[in-house]
């Protein structure tokens, strides 16, 4: 099956979004839910996965490696752009933060040798502590040794990332803390353009626009993901920043626009 793919130019970049498939999640996965907003929801609500792969000049950036085959057990529609992705030749890959749908692809093995893979410095600390899983419930310790075993893979070419940091011309690393301690961001600037691909820092597009006080179970610090979306959604709608997310139902590209008190995504 070919994976669904959505090309765009932005500036001196080519930006490919990957359609990685989806997750189907019980709406208990979100929390701080309006009585007005839940009395609508299924008992489900499905969410997309979006990849993204930047070609700039000589450098060819893939975010995220996705699923693969890591969740396929639980999540049966994900890891569906991995075969495809696995054609390709990186000279980096970035990561957004280390969730298994996030880094799943390094657990097929040794891919991309080539390629140097950045992470923030607060992410890498976290995850790869020794004491982690002895320090989470006993149901948390398989991910955290999932996670801490697919690390140690790619140890050796980790570059290590400590707040903004510019990758590439016009490429660069922006802090989006709260989702996961180093829980990272990509912004493209193009002369007074931008467009940020902000991976879990906003979940659900039909949810957290309306009401960014809703939180997702998978959020480290529920406080500092609120208050790290609610930012970022204003500076969006105020200086008029294109917007990508993990999430949002292929190809998760749009506009945020203010909308009273709070937000809308308007699909690009």
């Amino acid at each position: 099956m070919t994976t669904r793919t959505h090309t765009l130019s932005f500036g001196n970049f080519e930006l490919t979004v990957f359609d990685d498939g989806s997750f189907t999640l019980p709406a208990e996965y979100f929390a701080n839910v309006p009585a007005s907003v839940s009395e609508g929801l299924a008992e489900t609500l499905t969410i997309g996965a979006n990849l993204w792969y930047i070609r700039t000049g000589d450098r060819r950036i893939l975010v995220d490696t996705g699923s693969a085959n890591a969740l396929k057990a639980v999540f049966a529609e994900t890891g569906q752009a991995w075969d495809d992705l696995n054609q390709k030749t990186p000279t980096d890959i970035v990561l957004t933060h280390m969730h298994a749908d996030h880094l799943g692809g390094f657990a097929e093995g040794t891919i991309f040798p080539d390629a140097k893979v950045h992470v923030a410095k607060a992410e890498w600390e976290f995850w790869t502590n020794e004491g982690l899983a002895n320090s989470v419930p006993e149901d948390q310790r398989p991910m955290i040794q999932m996670i801490q075993q697919v690390a140690a893979s790619f140890a050796d070419r980790v570059v290590l990332q400590d707040g903004a940091t510019e990758l590439a011309p016009g490429l660069a690393l922006e802090p989006l803390p709260g989702h996961t301690p180093g829980h990272t961001g990509i912004r493209l600037s193009s002369g007074p353009d931008a467009l940020l691909i902000v991976g879990d820092a906003v979940i659900s597009e039909t949810l957290q626009f309306a009401t960014p006080d809703i939180s997702y179970a998978l959020d480290g610090d529920a406080e500092q993901a609120i208050t790290t979306r609610r930012d970022l959604l204003q500076a969006c709608a105020q200086d008029g920043t294109t917007l990508a997310a993990t999430h949002f139902a292929f190809p998760g590209i749009g506009k945020v626009a203010k909308d009273g008190d709070t937000f809308r995504f308007d699909v690009a």
